[in-house]
């Protein structure tokens, strides 16, 4: 029986082998062909590496679950295939998977998503790929010795959303049973962050991952140092889409005929604005939905043959997390400008339209001078993205559905991967990151010239508004401001333990090296008077802990 056992082993491990050779064949095939969606490599060295890490990471101890944390567009479907192919290569018998109990879910209402996942992976797994409105067809209960992949783990996560349904009545998100029946999962996401303090719970069931970004790529923080990412604004007037059409196609692109990409809602009278500003400005308009995603010929027509005119296309949930735009169609592709919200989430505008700008054609940009974007979305968003990317836990801020961190606090809603959610499971307690991690202090002054002496000596220097330094502290100067704290308040506000605690209500907030440097202009009550003075606090940054 043992030898029989080991013959299916063996014979499964071929197949995959062979399907992978067969869907690098069928790419390179494509590639060579001309096809816009195959890459010059199935699985680039970088994804090759990372995948075999993983993998070793599995190995080599009792983690149930690892977290990839990656940049938008940096190719996670590779990593996701060569992944499966290790887990179920292994040369360890025991340890290698069947690979019928791998699955690629997600739960993102994405048929597209699917389709591009089925068309690249090997034939082996082509039938375990399921996107949300499949999900209940994965046949997740009873697995055992699984790898579990789930793509874009920050979308649709919430209690009792499918995602977690799915999962619960398969008896997944039970320690004991991932123990017992030797299930691993791998979750993945450009924008994982809320994702990270859930899974800071598991202790070592979880470890996290980044993904090996090679120079050859060209993300947010290059498109912003560049200028090439710019700050949105509502197009719901005729001023402002003249203003857009005028100053980032007209203006900036003149004769240089291309693509450009608005993305709006469906449901407002954005969409006529847009339109008639277009024959105005004598632009072509196109309105284009994932409803009605666009064809062969019509793809042919905007990025393929030469273009007569500038011409603006209109998406709503066209060009979203997981969409590929190939480097052929971004060549062609001049402004963008995301959808403007007065309240941001950062991860819509992460994985929005800059977020599928981003990809491996950094050399076109910096090296031969291609001209693209403006690409505008909430500059803050992509700030906060940069900053937090390296430094998930730090005392920066961000927010997205259900998350919102402020200097490091933070406010949540629970998701499937809460602790609360998880069976048997001994939660381990987020690290208190205020704790030791600052000095605070304070000097209290009669008049503003005494308080700004003071600061030119502690050598703080206005600088431009909303810079986020490397420290993560917010860089801005504020002419006016309420005065609306007594100095009892502000000193309570200099000493107190968290980090954060109404800081933000300073008139200036500035970065000085290891410093942070905030003046507060705040009421004396002396012998009944109220006498105006003024409070510089600091916060030296120590040692994390």
């Amino acid at each position: 029986m043992a030898s029989v056992t080991s013959s299916i082993k063996a014979t499964r491990k071929e197949v995959v082998i062979n399907d992978y050779k067969s869907a690098e064949a069928k790419n390179k095939l494509l590639y060579l062909e001309g096809d816009d969606t195959a890459t010059s490599e199935y699985i680039y060295p970088n994804q090759i590496e990372d995948g075999a890490n993983i993998v070793e990471k599995f190995y080599n101890s009792d983690v149930r679950v690892i977290s990839i944390q990656k940049l938008t567009k940096v190719g996670a479907d590779g990593l996701m295939i060569e992944i499966a192919k290790g887990l179920t290569t292994h040369i360890d018998d025991d340890f290698a998977v069947n690979p019928a109990n791998v699955r690629f879910i997600t739960g993102m209402s994405n048929a597209g998503w699917e389709k591009e996942m089925k068309d690249k992976v090997p034939n082996c797994f082509k039938d375990k790929i399921f996107h949300h409105g499949k999900l209940s067809k994965s046949e997740l209960a009873n697995l055992k010795d699984s790898l579990i992949i789930i793509d874009e783990i920050d979308t649709a996560n919430g209690e009792g959303q499918v995602l977690h349904r799915i999962l619960k009545e398969a008896g997944l998100l039970n320690i004991e049973h991932m123990k017992n029946n030797n299930n691993r999962f791998v979750f993945i996401s450009a924008t994982i962050i809320k994702e990270l303090y859930d899974l800071y719970s598991w202790g070592t069931l979880h470890e996290s991952y980044n993904m090996t970004i090679p120079k050859s790529y060209i993300g947010h923080k290059k498109f912003l140092e560049l200028g090439i990412i710019k700050e949105f604004y509502p197009l719901d007037t005729d001023k402002n889409i003249d203003k857009w059409i005028k100053e980032d196609i007209l203006d900036y692109y003149g004769n240089d005929y291309r693509v450009h990409i608005v993305r709006l809602n469906a449901k407002t009278k954005n969409i006529d604005i847009v339109q008639n500003g277009c024959i105005r400005k004598g632009v072509a308009f196109k309105n284009n939905t994932s409803e009605n995603p666009l064809t062969k010929e019509e793809i042919t027509e905007l990025f393929i043959k030469p273009l007569t005119k500038h011409i603006v296309m209109c998406v709503k949930g066209f060009f979203r997390r997981a969409s590929l735009i190939p480097n052929r169609w971004k060549l062609r592709i001049g402004a963008t400008h995301e959808l403007y919200t007065k309240e941001v989430n950062c991860n819509v505008q992460i994985q929005g339209l800059p977020g599928r700008m981003t990809g491996y054609w950094k050399d076109e940009i910096v090296v031969k001078g291609h001209k693209t974007g403006p690409y505008r979305t909430s500059v803050r968003a992509v700030e906060q993205y940069i900053n937090i990317y390296n430094n998930p836990f730090g005392d920066n801020s961000y927010q997205c559905a259900g998350f919102k961190k402020k200097n490091g606090k933070v406010i949540a809603k629970p998701s499937m991967l809460s602790a609360k959610n998880i069976d048997n499971l001994s939660a381990v307690k987020l690290p208190d990151l205020n704790e030791g991690v600052f000095e605070r202090g304070y000097k209290i002054f009669k008049t503003q010239k005494e308080n700004e002496i003071y600061a030119k000596e502690f050598g703080a220097k206005r600088e431009s508004v909303y810079n986020v330094t490397d420290d993560g502290f917010k860089i801005c100067t504020t002419t006016s401001h309420p005065r609306i704290h007594s100095l009892e308040e502000i000193i309570k506000i200099a000493n107190s333990p968290t980090l954060g605690s109404n800081l933000d209500k300073g008139i200036v907030e500035l970065n000085i090296g290891e410093y942070a440097y905030r003046r507060y202009v705040c009421y004396e009550l002396i012998n009944d008077n109220t006498t105006e003075c003024y409070v510089t606090s600091w916060i030296k940054r120590l040692k994390h802990n």
